[in-house]
């Protein structure tokens, strides 16, 4: 839609913000850039249309940057669903877009109102959770099939974006970094929350071994599961069935460092969607996750039932209560 000639062009601040609080798939500690924010939304079209050849939606850098400047601020519908959904946000004026006429200038400008959150969650106590005063977070690249570039997962990204803003309400300095592909990642730090598997990094795989209770087993296709040593009972992505089901099992737990020095929290899905399915019980229950788990080294499973077209969370379950590990209940060293 052409802008009034009237219209006075102004930054749209609010979405170079948003882009630039993600971390960027393939430079370590740098936001994502505008290509990089391109890439994923012609990923999110893909996604969310399965359907349709959106191929012609399709943006680049370029366009983001229009976007940025406020040279545009009405994409159509389907690139603003992608926008939206690869930001993390659930209304257009929440990224600085509405229709760019001056009769709707004062009603598209007006701040956005956040919704207020469950309970007031700026408490000490549930922000150890987390991590004291400050947290990273760590998200794996895997090599992208079709041009064989480094690149984030999707519901890994949004995921991150999600707990680095859940991290800011409970008042915590916040990073984001990326397992290089290889998966060599130093994690004997502090205030580290991993959202990794086994099969990305040899590190995280040695920090998993250590659990007793939980256990990652590849069966003799290749194909990971996850179990519970406690029942005996081995969980399977409803992905990895056939037919397929929109389910997916993920695993939480906070266990030692490997130097022996601290913990971190730790956490990934069998596929991505049962990562953003945490992700969900993290930010909805975190005074409840603090009140089981205190500073004690434990784990437990995750059921996420998720939207086909979006990967999205739709019904998130525990699939076993939470495990104390060797030592409960004093605190993990």
């Amino acid at each position: 839609m052409a802008r009034h000639p009237d219209t006075v062009i102004t930054p749209n601040t609010l979405l170079s913000e948003a882009r630039e609080r993600l971390p960027s798939p393939r430079r370590p500690e740098q936001p994502m850039s505008r290509a990089e924010l391109a890439d994923l939304i012609n990923s999110a079209l893909s996604q969310l249309y399965p359907e349709r050849d959106l191929s012609a939606h399709y943006v680049d850098r370029r366009w983001v940057g229009k976007l940025e400047r406020g040279e545009h601020r009405w994409p159509s519908p389907e690139r603003r669903a992608a926008l939206r959904h690869v930001l993390g946000v659930t209304h257009d004026v929440d990224l600085g877009l509405y229709i760019a006429r001056r009769t709707t200038w004062s009603a598209a400008m007006r701040a956005p109102q956040l919704a207020a959150p469950q309970s007031r969650i700026n408490e000490f106590s549930a922000s150890t959770l987390l991590g004291y005063g400050s947290v990273t977070i760590i998200t794996p690249l895997k090599q992208e099939a079709v041009r064989a570039r480094p690149v984030v997962a999707l519901e890994d990204v949004v995921g991150a974006q999600r707990l680095g803003d859940l991290a800011k309400t409970l008042a915590l300095d916040t990073r984001f970094e990326t397992v290089p592909i290889g998966g060599e990642v130093d994690l004997n730090r502090g205030n580290l929350v991993v959202i990794c598997g086994p099969r990305l990094s040899r590190r995280t795989a040695a920090i998993l071994d250590q659990d007793p209770r939980i256990r990652f087993e590849p069966t003799p296709s290749g194909i990971w599961t996850l179990r519970d040593n406690e029942t005996g009972l081995v969980h399977r992505s409803g992905l990895d069935e056939t037919p397929a089901r929109n389910w997916d099992v993920a695993y939480l737990g906070r266990l030692p460092r490997l130097d022996g020095k601290g913990t971190l929290i730790i956490f990934t899905g069998i596929h991505p969607q049962g990562s953003l399915g945490v992700v969900h019980l993290i930010t909805t229950t975190i005074h409840e996750l603090h009140r089981e788990t205190a500073e004690h080294c434990f784990s437990m499973l995750v059921g996420t039932q998720f939207s086909p077209d979006t990967g999205e969370p739709v019904r998130v379950d525990r699939l076993t209560p939470v495990y104390w590990h060797e030592g409960a209940p004093a605190p993990c060293a």
